[in-house]
């Protein structure tokens, strides 16, 4: 069969209908044509994106002639992983398509989720990147079926249903996959994910602060990661949110699919005394650093080493001093909650606070001293306007820690400071000083729990500051310009179930190996490491596949980095290799 242009002049005016024709042989064996069906005028069909649907539904049977490449790449680790997950199931369960659409609400969410790891672009170049990928092979899905309509039209059917999406994919990682099936701590943290455009009636999208102190229009994301780096939860939150909503919101949700005895870690977000109180009436077990100051007193030596200092002589790392004591908390409602603090002092903490106060000294100082030598010029002519541009500088780390005298002498302002002692002495008492708040329950009475102990737990918490680096650097996230809050939030979604993938492909190739093994050439200049998700997708940099004279797919042939991360992760080759 084939598609047939026939030319119509109606109303002295041109029409070009298709239509599709078949060929056979009659009892004579002499080729004849046959009209089966008129599918319609070709300007309509192209306007409706009816022929863009016939042409991929074509390419679904019929494969591309031989020598046709398609780049394959991390694909093969992503394909394997949205598989395991049943990303398109459960998304096609929960939004099924209506009538006879060609590609299901799953499959186009799977598309995305596997664009961002191979390939990340915006949603109106997914279609390019399909077309020259193994999209088609590995999925199913024809690039020609993929513009930014139908990828918005997803999005917006899976915004209401996001939440859903979410818990089931963290019942599925946790049920699935042995590296992440204790999912009894997990590390909580937000983020911000920076958006281009105005979104003046947006519910999201709202100017707010971020970790660089910036303000900027932003959604917030809570990522909820495991130990072993695997971000099982990722919820989107409006931009300017607390982050008191953000991690009560959290909590309940985790509490409540995770069995009892949920451990959550968390940065100063959580050291409110409200939100202890909360988790810890919700019986959810936390370390969190305490937000208020108390009389920390006592200090004992702990023995803990950091990651990065492990191969350093004792008297070149960090000491570190602690004491484990009870912390009672009264919650607004009267009700008493019986927590412990651990006072934590580092000795590399106290070196930079005090290096940072002196610098905050030293520059306040110059400042003062450029107020002084412009005394009685146009800036500083009289006291009101040096004792505004005072107040100025004594601001931040330097507050308090500086005496400034001003005044007037025969018409002229003067000034003088000098640095307050005792201040600085008092500051200078808590350097290096922090308490972590914890309901965690003694071991029993051969392990009871100590400061070290709570120390060692809350110092993982790099796991989850580590995905928010890879949520903006490898999987590139921002910025990002959407139209409207449903396709925001989906987009959240998918970008979540982006960064699980990355998760459990990192946590599964290091279990693999065992842990601290290094995986030989896996960097680019082949040198052997501990192989992170980001090197294992590069590691996949350029692998294609060729189509053979007979319709079948023949694959580049592997380096061995590549056979060996297939090997630990157990997925299969879809096609057979070029011989040597």
């Amino acid at each position: 069969m084939y598609l047939k242009r026939h030319k119509v002049r109606k109303g002295g005016k041109s029409y070009v209908y298709l239509r599709l024709v078949e060929a056979y042989r009659d009892e004579g064996g002499k080729v004849r044509h046959r009209q089966v069906a008129t599918l319609g005028r070709e300007d309509q069909l192209k306007a409706s994106g009816q022929l863009e649907q016939l042409a991929a539904s074509f390419a679904r049977l019929d494969p591309p002639a031989a020598g046709t490449r398609r780049l394959v790449g991390p694909l093969l680790l992503v394909a394997h992983y949205l598989y395991r997950l049943g990303l398109v199931k459960l998304v096609d369960a929960l939004v099924p398509v209506r009538g006879r659409a060609l590609l299901t609400q799953g499959e186009v969410i799977a598309v995305l989720a596997a664009s961002r790891l191979c390939s990340p672009s915006p949603l109106y170049d997914i279609a390019g990147w399909a077309s020259s990928a193994a999209v088609g092979e590995l999925l199913g899905v024809p690039a020609m079926l993929l513009n930014d309509d139908r990828l918005g039209r997803a999005l917006e059917a899976l915004a209401p249903v996001a939440e859903k999406v979410r818990g089931e994919l963290m019942l599925a990682a946790i049920g699935g996959f042995p590296a992440v099936a204790d999912a009894s701590r997990l590390h909580l943290d937000l983020t911000a994910v920076r958006f281009a455009g105005a979104y003046e009636d947006s519910a999201l999208v709202a100017k707010g602060w971020a970790a660089d102190r910036s303000i900027g229009r932003q959604v917030k994301a809570l990522q909820a990661a495991t130990p072993a780096g695997v971000s099982v939860y990722f919820r989107p939150h409006k931009g300017s949110a607390s982050e008191l909503a953000a991690f009560t919101a959290a909590i309940e949700t985790l509490a409540a699919a995770l069995p009892p005895g949920l451990v959550i870690v968390a940065d100063s977000g959580l050291g409110y005394a409200e939100n202890l109180c909360a988790a810890d009436a919700a019986n959810v077990k936390f370390v969190a650093p305490l937000r208020a100051d108390t009389g920390w007193a006592a200090r004992f030596a702990l023995d803990y080493v950091s990651y990065r200092e492990r191969r350093l002589p004792p008297a070149r790392r960090t000491t570190w001093k602690g004491l484990l004591h009870p912390f009672p908390v009264t919650s607004k409602d009267g009700t008493r909650h019986d927590l412990r603090a651990a006072y934590i002092w580092s000795s590399e903490e106290a070196a930079t606070v005090a290096a940072a106060r002196d610098r905050a000294l030293a520059t306040a100082e110059a400042a003062l001293a450029r107020v002084r030598n412009g005394l009685g010029g146009r800036h500083y002519k009289t006291r009101k306007q040096v004792d505004a541009r005072v107040a100025q500088i004594l601001t931040g780390q330097a507050a308090g820690l500086l005496a400034v005298r001003t005044g007037t002498r025969a018409g002229k302002p003067v000034i003088t400071w000098a640095r307050n002692q005792d201040a600085i002495a008092a500051a200078s008492r808590l350097d290096g000083l922090y308490a972590l708040a914890t309901n965690l329950p003694d071991h029993g009475g051969q392990s009871p729990l100590t400061a070290a102990g709570v120390l060692k737990t809350y110092k993982d918490q790099w796991v989850v500051e580590q995905r928010h680096r890879d949520l903006k650097q490898t999987l590139k996230v921002r910025p990002i310009f959407l139209h409207n809050d449903d396709r925001i939030a989906a987009l959240v979604a998918v970008i979540g179930i982006a960064l699980l993938i990355f998760g459990l492909i990192e946590a599964e190739l290091r279990a693999a190996l065992g842990p601290g093994t290094p995986l030989p050439g896996i960097l680019p200049e082949g040198r052997a490491a501990i192989p992170t998700a980001r090197a294992a997708l590069t590691a996949f940099d350029g692998l294609c596949a060729t189509y053979t004279p007979h319709g079948g797919l023949i694959l580049d042939r592997l380096t061995p980095a590549q056979r060996m991360i297939l090997a630990c992760l157990d997925i299969p080759l879809p096609w057979p290799e070029k011989p040597c």
